[in-house]
């Protein structure tokens, strides 16, 4: 999968970013434990949203299983009106940028580590720019001792290791390599874990800003974006927010929205301000 451990590109013919729904969606695992239960979730073509809860509510099963490295137990995911078991199984997977928490780290070349976004484009030296620099790991790939050309381990001649923080920006510079090269959907679960939060709100807010239509870039098409992040300074960035309880959305709106209700988004919010303050 495109930002999550295989090389790919972009789903041939699909122009525009698609619409996700999923549909009566109930998931559980072979031990018999409920993650879902009758899901019911919509993602406009081309917005963001965010997705929140407790850990164990499920936000990276949906990934998962958006992907199909899950399949439902019952009801369907639907792309654009059709269910994603009807597509391709390679080309579906060749549309989605999908970067988790425990994302793959190549000891190859940082060009593959970037380019294995989209393998039919390594050798666009200005892309592979393009899509670090809006990354913000441009940098730190050219100071590296052989630039591009520097195997990202140790134990190679010439070879360099990155902090957890500078691997992250490379693994986002890999999704965002996959979206130029037509990946019309952005799934990101927790991919800035290394990062403090000032600089998590800030990288999100930018790769929100480069992902969406009219955004200084007329030439880029919007994408349809996921984001996990336990961190509300981040998810408050979204189009819309999500809660996630007992296998259901719970709540869903914008984030001025969400605190005005005063339900789980804004006691889980006031949870976490009070810690940061404190």
């Amino acid at each position: 999968m495109v930002g999550a451990g295989e090389p790919g590109g972009g789903l041939v013919g699909l122009n525009q970013p698609p619409a996700i729904r999923f549909e009566s969606v109930s998931f559980a695992y072979p031990d018999g434990r409920q993650v879902f239960d009758g899901l019911d979730l919509t993602v406009p073509a081309g917005a963001s949203l965010a997705i929140v809860g407790a850990n164990g509510a499920g936000k990276t099963t949906l990934v998962k299983l958006l992907a199909r490295l899950y399949e439902p137990t019952s009801g369907r995911i639907l792309v654009d009106g059709v269910d994603v078991r009807e597509l391709d199984l390679a080309s579906w997977r060749q549309q989605l940028a999908v970067i988790f928490q425990d994302f793959v780290r190549y000891e190859l070349g940082t060009t593959e580590n970037v380019g294995f976004g989209c393998v039919s484009r390594m050798d666009d030296s200005d892309a592979l720019r393009s899509a670090a620099r809006r990354a913000g790991s441009l940098a730190v790939i050219e100071e590296l001792p052989r630039g591009w050309d520097t195997v990202l381990a140790r134990g190679y001649t010439g070879g360099a290791d990155l902090s957890g923080g500078e691997w992250q920006r490379v693994a986002l510079a890999r999704a965002l390599f996959a979206v130029d090269g037509g990946a019309g959907i952005l799934a990101l679960d927790e991919p800035t874990a290394n990062l403090d939060v000032r600089a998590e709100a800030e990288l999100f807010e930018h790769l929100l800003q480069v992902v969406s239509p009219g955004a200084g870039e007329p030439d880029r098409r919007p994408v349809t974006t996921l984001l996990i992040s336990h961190r509300f300074s981040t998810v408050r960035r979204a189009d819309r927010i999500c809660v996630l309880d007992a296998g259901r959305v719970v709540e869903e709106g914008t984030h001025d929205e969400l605190v005005r209700a005063a339900g789980l988004y804004a006691r889980m919010f006031s949870l976490q301000a009070s810690r940061f303050d404190g």
